[in-house]
């Protein structure tokens, strides 16, 4: 199973700057047989961005979420059947989302739901509290398509050593939930502490916010993992 690596811009980078992210990348970027990448796009800019790396081997893009629903009479929604072929991975119910959109883990198991009915793969963002509720709103068959992203209140990079305890005990519980489901780690995550994070038995990737909005550096991190 390959090594994920997610870039999740959110909302630092518009139109323009994203673009000129996409050229920065590539001009640094040497793509691995072991290593995928995974760009976390707002909608505004997916296909654009689509474009820009399509012939960069081991990347593929991910939507900011999904609607809930499926077409029709939704206003303000993007349905995950415009994603299809576009985008390959869906990232749902990430922190930002539930506390300023108010997003419940209902709405986030139907997001997972619209997103497998369209051949989309959804990537669950969930801490050690969420996990429970989360899991059982999903229904079984979900359950066994998810990848998991752990994002836990404290990022390991506030302090590594406390960092990496929680996330060894914390893996034991998500895969029994999950049934040994994959999982990234996001919170904190820099060129700094990144091998270190991806050397942690049970972490099937990591997820980078902030560490990741310098195209350049981004790069070169994925280059020395």
């Amino acid at each position: 199973m390959n090594t994920r690596v997610l870039a999740n811009w959110k909302a630092n980078l518009a139109p323009e700057r994203a673009l000129q992210w996409c050229d920065a990348f590539a001009a640094a970027y040497r793509p691995r047989t072991d290593l995928e990448v995974i760009l976390a796009v707002p909608f505004l800019i997916l296909e654009r961005v689509a474009e820009r790396t399509q012939k960069l081997a081991g990347v593929a893009l991910a939507a900011q979420g999904v609607s809930a629903y499926p077409q029709g009479s939704y206003t303000g929604s993007t349905p995950a059947a415009w994603l299809r072929g576009l985008a390959k991975y869906t990232l749902l119910g990430h922190r930002e989302r539930r506390r300023y959109c108010h997003e419940t883990v209902q709405d986030v198991a139907r997001q997972a739901y619209e997103s497998l009915a369209e051949d989309l793969q959804p990537i669950v963002c969930i801490d050690r509290e969420l996990l429970t509720p989360q899991t059982a709103a999903m229904a079984v068959e979900e359950l066994g398509r998810l990848i998991w992203a752990y994002t836990p209140e404290t990022p390991a990079s506030l302090e590594m050593a406390r960092g990496e305890a929680e996330i060894v005990a914390a893996l034991p519980q998500i895969a029994r939930k999950t049934d040994n489901r994959p999982v990234l780690y996001g919170g904190g995550v820099t060129a700094d502490n990144a091998a270190d994070l991806l050397r942690i038995s049970g972490l099937n990737g990591i997820m980078l916010g902030q560490g990741c909005l310098d195209a350049a550096a981004f790069a070169e991190m994925i280059n020395r993992l």
